[in-house]
């Protein structure tokens, strides 16, 4: 007992990479002896938005901006960053970085609003709708409407 050196105990890695989970419950466990484990949980897997798909949340958007009872000037800067936006998504290979920059600023301009009017508040809903819609479809880009 005292004094006896113990067996060397093997290292032991795991990695996980490239793996992204949206919505689901991921269980992890390591042990040296016996490990007893139940996981369960619900899982979605959802596919990758096309661009044609996120010019259609873009369009439901800018219906929505059309239609409020809201400034003519603050519908018509909504709609002036709006416009570049889904003409960017809708390019073979366009760039979410700037799709994301725009939809920056129509997000701030709808955040303002939503305090000020019923319209705008209404508005904000549905940005924020179209918005989560498309976050994924942006990746990192997302970060500029605060996704």
């Amino acid at each position: 007992m005292f004094g006896k050196k113990q067996p060397a105990q093997p290292t032991q890695s795991q990695t996980i990479s490239g793996v992204t989970v949206n919505g689901g419950v991921v269980q992890q466990a390591q042990a040296g002896r016996d490990l007893h484990q139940a996981q369960s949980g619900n899982l979605e897997t959802s596919q990758q938005m096309t661009s044609a798909e996120v010019v259609k949340q873009l369009e439901t958007l800018e219906a929505a901006i059309k239609a409020a009872k809201v400034e003519p000037a603050q519908q018509e800067e909504l709609l002036d960053y709006l416009r570049p936006a889904k003409r960017e998504a809708a390019k073979e290979g366009g760039s979410k970085e700037l799709v994301g920059q725009n939809l920056k600023q129509v997000s701030e301009t709808l955040k303002m609003m939503k305090d000020s009017t019923e319209a705008g508040k209404s508005l904000w809903q549905n940005g924020q709708e179209v918005f989560k819609a498309i976050a994924p479809w942006l990746g990192v880009a997302a970060k500029f409407i605060g996704m």
